[in-house]
């Protein structure tokens, strides 16, 4: 199912503003004296006694239409009021179902079950249903409803009549809601207005300074546009100002560093912050810094990250890559030990067994441990495939 990124769910909007309590006079003298009755109960709270009296009315109406459904739209808000809103949905089928009801009613309960179908995400039939209103109603949509309609034609998928509808509850509003202007964010972004996108999202910041979610939408906005050093410089005004220090917000500032080809800065703000203790020192971290180290042609500091990375959590794949640093470095023993370790690590079916088998071997001949060398190197020359470098590395190791 469709979702917006990165806004606050939405409840259901305005549902007691929606309906006019004032009684109509097409109802007759007894529903009216009853409604009246009910709002003295809603006033004092007594939900449980108004439902049982409107369930007696619904009863007693089933053949006047207008009272039957009038009955059950007292019925529905009472169950709102009560947080039961799942009550609320069948008493307004019940209601829309009653034939020649007045545009002005049935305009209102329309408005009203599509509220309720948005809180069970049936944004298809909200969308239908509000639809539907748009065409009877003689009033103008309030702000509230009018961003309803917008959230429930981008969550069915119809992005121009999101954007129209959400454009016009911001308008039309005073001040809107933060969740409309992120709801209002993402339909700009998803229609590719990108400029107007990034209105909205530096609108938010300028709004609300110290919201940290406001400057990771900003910068999630032009990650997700790969202008990283944008993205970066969002990113870092933020956490000067104190907002964006959580341990995630941080990884990702050492990740855009790395993005924007600045590794050696990346590794240092990552250092400094796993030695403060705002970035947690496990396995997959120091293996993020000796990645960082390696860009930044640190050699000697990434083969320390590495090791404590594989010192926290063995892994073979990191001690393959140690292994192969240590090797381009000519440190024979270190490079011996850590593919010994990545071999042990390695399923005896991964078809890679047998490279490391061989590259095993022939590091611990450098290392001058003829004995290990030659029990690998007979177990990697089992690899038809590899055979012939085997034997050349046994044939250098019968020389020497």
């Amino acid at each position: 199912m469709r979702r917006p990124v990165a806004i606050v769910s939405i409840v259901v909007l305005g549902l007691l503003a929606a309906t006019t309590f004032a009684a109509d006079p097409q109802a007759s003298r007894s529903t009216f004296v009853k409604l009246m009755d009910v709002q003295e109960l809603w006033e004092e709270d007594r939900y449980p006694e108004a439902i049982t009296m409107l369930e007696e009315l619904v009863a007693s109406t089933r053949d006047k239409p207008y009272d039957f459904a009038l009955a059950n739209q007292y019925l529905a808000h009472t169950a709102v009021m009560m947080g039961e809103q799942e009550r609320a949905r069948p008493a307004l089928e019940a209601a829309l179902g009653m034939p020649g009801l007045p545009e002005q009613l049935l305009g209102e309960l329309k408005m009203f079950y599509a509220q309720i179908v948005i809180g069970d995400e049936e944004f298809e039939l909200a969308k239908r249903l509000f639809d539907e209103w748009l065409a009877i109603t003689d009033e103008p949509p309030s702000p509230a409803q009018l961003f309803s309609i917008g959230y429930a034609n981008y969550m069915s998928g119809h992005l121009p009549e999101a954007r129209t509808f959400v454009s016009r509850a911001i308008d039309e509003s005073s001040k809107p809601p933060d969740n409309w202007l992120r709801l209002y964010y993402q339909v700009l972004f998803e229609s590719e207005d990108y400029a107007a996108a990034e209105r909205i999202a530096v609108g938010l910041v300028n709004r609300e300074p110290g919201n940290e979610q406001f400057w990771r939408l900003l910068a999630s906005h032009h990650m997700r546009l790969e202008n990283y050093r944008q993205a970066l410089a969002t990113a870092e005004v933020a956490s000067l100002t104190g907002a964006m220090q959580t341990e995630s917000d941080l990884r990702r500032i050492a990740s855009l560093y790395s993005q924007v080809y600045v590794p050696e800065r990346a590794a240092r703000r990552l250092a400094g912050w796993i030695e403060e203790g705002k970035v947690e020192g496990d396995a997959e971290t120091w293996r993020q810094l000796g990645d960082l180290w390696m860009l930044a042609r640190e050699r000697g500091n990434a083969k320390t990250a590495l090791w404590r990375s594989t010192e926290i959590e063995p892994d073979a794949k990191t001690l393959e890559f140690l292994a192969s640093i240590h090797f381009e470095d000519a440190e024979w023993e270190k490079s011996y030990a850590a593919f010994e370790r990545a071999l042990s690590m390695t399923d005896p079916e991964d078809e890679d067994l047998h490279r490391l088998e061989m590259l095993t071997g022939l590091t611990a001949m450098r290392a001058g441990n003829e004995s290990a060398a030659r029990q690998y190197l007979a177990r990697a020359e089992r690899s038809e495939e590899l055979r012939g470098q085997v034997r050349s590395i046994l044939g250098e190791l019968d020389g020497s």
